[in-house]
């Protein structure tokens, strides 16, 4: 008797198993890849929600007789650190001085940052000029890069953000313009 309760238990442990396995749950939802509503992290209504980097800042430069000279666009609640900015040549034949600030046109304060301490920023947009050594006098275009790393203001910070941007040489503007040469 004590022999058969045993297997009794047994099989029903069993087809309990067995049924809760073969029963599975109705499927999860499946994840949409389709253009997000309007209502989510990503737009300007999900105001606490930070943004991705290719929005907050927004970088362009152009060339002027020998100086570069750069801009990045920051949206406002975001900042960019001073001393993470700095710009390159990528284009064989060309190099640039140090670059400098232009202070009339950024809008720089001091914070006290959660991670690196005291910091110069920038707010609302960053102005820079470096000088160009052309080594190449047939350079059609300058590619350059142009790097730097922001926060949110009361958020998070992005990790360092390098663009590359083409600009246009300005020999080849002046004889573009000028047909007769």
């Amino acid at each position: 008797m004590n022999k058969l309760l045993i297997n009794l238990a047994t099989v029903a442990a069993l087809a309990t198993v067995s049924t809760s396995c073969a029963e599975p749950d109705a499927p999860a939802a499946a994840v949409s890849l389709e253009k997000p509503a309007t209502s989510t992290v990503f737009s300007p209504t999900a105001s606490d929600e930070p943004l991705p980097a290719d929005q907050v800042f927004v970088p362009d430069a152009h060339v002027e007789d020998d100086m570069l000279f750069f801009r990045i666009q920051i949206l406002p609640g975001y900042y960019i650190y001073q001393d993470k900015v700095s710009v390159r040549s990528l284009s064989e034949g060309a190099g640039f001085d140090p670059h400098e600030f232009i202070d009339e046109w950024s809008h720089g304060e001091i914070v006290v940052d959660e991670w690196f301490g005291e910091q110069a920023v920038y707010f609302d947009e960053v102005h820079g000029a470096a000088r160009v050594r052309l080594r190449a006098a047939d350079l059609e275009t300058l590619e350059i890069e142009l790097s730097y790393q922001g926060c949110k203001k009361e958020g998070i910070c992005y990790v360092p953000q390098a663009k590359v941007l083409s600009v246009v040489s300005p020999a080849r503007l002046e004889s573009a313009a000028d047909p007769t040469e």
